[in-house]
């Protein structure tokens, strides 16, 4: 046996080699990668190019800065111009406030009425427009320089404007005439069936009608005939006339 037993020591030290300890374990220790550097770009992958395809362009993302500052200067100058006007709205409304002076709208021009400036003047055609409309007036004589209470009366007509100026004072009596305009009143205290107004004496209740004219003995017209009562005659009269819009009083009877 002593072959076989050389043959198996042999192989021992065959195999004894290739099982030998070996050095103690060591870990390998794994390298950090390489940082990237910052200056180096991000890659971003292309498409790839295929022969007769063309891609269409990949649009811009920014807009055209010259239609940006365009627009912005738009807005501005339409603010700026709102703000200039609000301005001067303001600026022309507290100007009559400062001033003291109050804002008025224009509009037409008033008709200027007529202005008794003459000295001769008794009333003025606006005072007298109406019909059966009368005026009150103090009349100075121009021989006698004797102030005398008249009455003027608008008397109705289908031609030209008629006027009659008299005297209150009653024909040789101290009375003084009264001008009614109430025709019941007529009627019922002169028992006279009255179709307008008249002239009265109180004193003799002598009706004197306006549209009615009288013959003097001398054989000159006088208007306010006598109607009713014992009357001498009818009212004195006082000339009168139209120069421009006023009456003038000339002369009395």
């Amino acid at each position: 046996m002593p072959h076989k037993s050389s043959r198996v020591a042999a192989v021992a030290q065959q195999i004894e080699p290739e099982f030998e300890p070996s050095s103690p374990m060591s870990v390998p220790v794994q390298q950090a990668a390489p940082a990237s550097s910052p200056s180096r770009a991000k890659l971003s992958p292309e498409m790839p190019k295929i022969p007769g395809v063309n891609l269409p362009q990949r649009r811009s993302r920014d807009k055209n800065p010259l239609a940006a500052i365009g627009l912005i200067a738009l807005l501005c100058a339409a603010a700026f111009g709102l703000w200039w006007r609000h301005q001067n709205q303001a600026t022309t409304a507290k100007v009559p406030a400062e001033q003291g002076v109050e804002a008025t709208t224009v509009g037409p021009a008033p008709v200027e009425k007529a202005v008794n400036t003459d000295p001769d003047a008794v009333a003025t055609l606006e005072e007298l427009e109406r019909p059966w409309a009368a005026k009150k007036f103090n009349f100075t004589d121009p021989k006698t320089h004797e102030s005398v209470p008249a009455m003027v009366i608008h008397l109705p007509s289908a031609g030209a404007e008629s006027f009659w100026a008299f005297s209150m004072n009653t024909p040789f009596s101290q009375c003084e005439l009264q001008y009614v305009t109430d025709l019941a009143m007529l009627s019922q205290r002169y028992a006279y069936p009255a179709t307008h107004p008249m002239v009265i004496s109180e004193c003799d209740g002598t009706l004197y009608d306006p549209l009615k004219v009288a013959t003097l003995p001398d054989g000159s017209w006088v208007r306010g005939e006598i109607v009713r009562g014992g009357g001498i005659r009818p009212p004195i009269a006082i000339e009168v006339h139209v120069r421009g819009r006023v009456l003038i009083a000339d002369r009395i009877e």
